[in-house]
């Protein structure tokens, strides 16, 4: 399997089965590097999975990060764009975003289905990232929040359009409103988590999970298929939603740039209260 920097690739072919994880670099957030080389990786990933002998049906993906799945947006990049009113910079960051979790949602153009092993907490954009894919699989301690709002913003990544087609409005509404932390056994009682497992023992469910669906994968995979088909995501809708939160953040006033440099420095300590 191809090197990249920033997400390591594993790929079981007698499994049928392709792990990406985050890398452990540094910060656990989507910077705009690892987006741009996310690119390279989906565009890779369809080419080479493309070959007949490279038989694939399941795409799970992960992070070394300990006890943490995705921390979500670069607040530090997003502060020193909207200082220094770099609207294209954000813009084109904003939209590196989509193309991340569009592809994920289409399990980047290949016949499989996909599955987010979250074995640490997801916030904002990591939430987004889980949410795009078929099933989650989270442990049980693993914490999961939309903390966008507590600095006047909203998720602008996909949380509405990805909400909106998995639970009803009224609870997608209430989940994006609130900036609480979630744990797996309430999203798991939305319907938004498939599995919930102890921290030790997380691989072993993933892998009876998967053993699960393979039994019955033709109808699971086609099942899925149909859903996407009856109620749509087109990518413009997702682009159209970021360049609004593009146009807001721009909005955001000096009260709630300093509420955004907490929470920044809460994202270096890899918590967010």
């Amino acid at each position: 399997m191809r090197k990249f920097d920033c997400v390591t690739l594993e790929y079981f072919p007698e499994e049928k089965l392709l792990f990406w994880k985050i890398k452990d670099t540094g910060m656990p957030n989507f910077c705009l590097k690892g987006l741009e080389e996310f690119v390279e990786v989906r565009d890779w990933l369809f080419e080479y999975f493309s070959h007949p002998d490279r038989p694939l049906q399941f795409i799970v993906s992960g992070s070394e990060h300990q006890g943490v799945y995705n921390m979500g947006g670069d607040l530090p990049f997003f502060l020193e764009c909207i200082r220094t009113k770099n609207i294209e910079r954000l813009r084109r960051y904003a939209h590196l975003c989509i193309d991340a979790i569009y592809g994920i949602y289409n399990a980047f153009g290949l016949p499989a289905i996909t599955i987010a092993l979250v074995e640490g907490n997801a916030y904002g954009g990591g939430f987004e990232c889980a949410l795009a894919h078929d099933f989650i699989v989270a442990t049980e301690h693993a914490k999961f929040c939309f903390p966008e709002n507590k600095f006047n913003l909203f998720p602008g990544m996909g949380a509405h359009s990805l909400l909106s087609r998995k639970i009803p409005n009224p609870d997608a509404d209430s989940l994006i409103r609130s900036n609480k932390m979630y744990t797996s056994r309430f999203l798991q009682s939305f319907g938004l988590i498939e599995k919930v497992t102890n921290s030790n023992g997380s691989m072993i469910e993933l892998h009876q999970f998967i053993h699960q669906l393979r039994d019955r994968y033709n109808f699971e995979y086609h099942h899925i298929q149909c859903k996407k088909m009856i109620n749509p995501l087109p990518k413009d809708e997702l682009i159209h939603v970021t360049d609004l939160w593009v146009e807001a953040c721009m909005n955001v006033q000096s009260f709630d740039l300093r509420k955004m440099e907490i929470l920044a420095k809460a994202q270096q300590r890899k918590k967010i209260a």
